[in-house]
């Protein structure tokens, strides 16, 4: 795969500050989705002090340095590719400026593997794809999208997998989250959360109560769906 970043340039210019983080990737019935969010190879790779290659390019496009591609494949999450960002002579010649592409390095770190399970992970996954939606109201616009995909990982292993249009994810949330009210994480949740949730309020025209902003965020609450 080679990803040019002349447009992220492009849109760096015309906003001043707006940088579009580059998402890693979830292979899934042959299809491509972005992983965006918790990103569990970085920890794999933090345990085991896997540094990036020294032509890696820093960006702010890329914070995390690596781009990570999984794959789910008979149940089960592997990661299949790394890469990262690295600067090659422009198409044009030595006399633009050079272009940006991706190079994968997954061989420097596993040699002898096609690839490596996620065993260490246990997560709720959730993966929106389709066309964004735009809902203002009193000024104020919320972004959601058509479809989602929601999986439930068990050290490595898909238990559940879910595929769900806007609604039908607002509904999973409120079961989880009446589920989760009656557990002791709850009010761990709104302590903890406590913080987040004046930020998320500061400029909404509409508050969330605690409980519609845990209802919101549930699956990142929890780890195991009800």
């Amino acid at each position: 795969m080679k990803k040019l970043l002349t447009f992220i340039l492009l849109i760096i210019g015309l906003n001043g500050f707006a940088t579009p983080q580059i998402s890693d990737i979830l292979i899934y019935n042959g299809k491509e989705y972005e992983w965006n969010g918790y990103s569990p190879a970085f920890k794999y790779f933090e345990k085991n002090n896997l540094q990036p290659p020294k032509e890696a390019i820093t960006t702010t496009a890329n914070y995390s340095v690596f781009i990570m591609t999984y794959e789910i494949i008979n149940q089960k999450l592997f990661l299949i590719d790394v890469e990262i960002i690295i600067e090659e002579e422009s198409e044009y010649g030595p006399d633009y400026p050079p272009d940006w592409v991706d190079k994968s390095v997954f061989k420097n770190y596993f040699p002898n593997e096609k690839r490596i399970l996620m065993d260490f992970y246990s997560n709720i996954q959730l993966i929106p794809y389709g066309e964004s939606i735009d809902v203002t109201k009193d000024d104020w616009t919320d972004i959601h999208w058509e479809n989602y995909l929601v999986f439930e990982i068990k050290n490595g292993s898909v238990t559940t997998e879910l595929n769900l249009n806007y609604k039908q994810l607002n509904r999973l949330k409120r079961k989880q989250f009446r589920a989760f009210k009656n557990t002791n994480e709850y009010e761990k949740a709104v302590e903890s959360e406590k913080e987040n949730l004046v930020g998320f309020n500061e400029f909404r025209p509409n508050k969330f109560t605690v409980d519609e902003y845990l209802e919101l965020i549930i699956l990142r609450l929890i780890k195991q769906l009800k």
